[in-house]
């Protein structure tokens, strides 16, 4: 059964430090601008950012949950361009922007990561196959 594009929910994510810390732990990307208050307030950025991936994080949840699954499918390919950096505190939310049906049960996508204020920090394009019904 192919899952319906209404039911592609837009899924919102709470960057917070504890998070950039645990990645940071998980990742060992321990970049002082993730990490270090004052290195990163030095910055160009003026302040802590987190790494891409969290931001990426609600994207995942939203194509996992519209099709039901826990992982993308074997042969899905996603494309990401980090926008803008996303910050503690920050509220960043996956919409859906185009969606596809190129053969039966193949999709190509298009979805934005945005943070609160409407900031796009991350697009993303990809192509996944909905898995067959167990």
């Amino acid at each position: 059964m192919t899952p319906e594009l209404n039911e592609f929910l837009a899924i919102t994510d709470t960057v917070t430090q504890e998070r950039i810390d645990t990645y940071a732990e998980l990742s060992t990307d321990f970049n002082p601008l993730h990490v270090d208050p004052e290195a990163a307030a030095a910055s160009e950025f003026g302040g802590i950012i987190a790494h891409g991936p969290i931001a990426l994080h609600a994207f995942f949840r939203a194509m996992t949950g519209w099709l039901g699954v826990d992982a993308l499918p074997a042969g899905s390919t996603v494309s990401v361009a980090y926008r803008a950096p996303t910050r503690p505190d920050d509220e960043v939310t996956c919409e859906l922007r185009e969606m596809t049906e190129i053969e039966p049960g193949k999709f190509e996508l298009s979805a934005e990561c945005l943070t609160q204020d409407g900031t796009v920090v991350v697009s993303v394009r990809a192509t996944v196959t909905v898995p067959e019904a167990a």
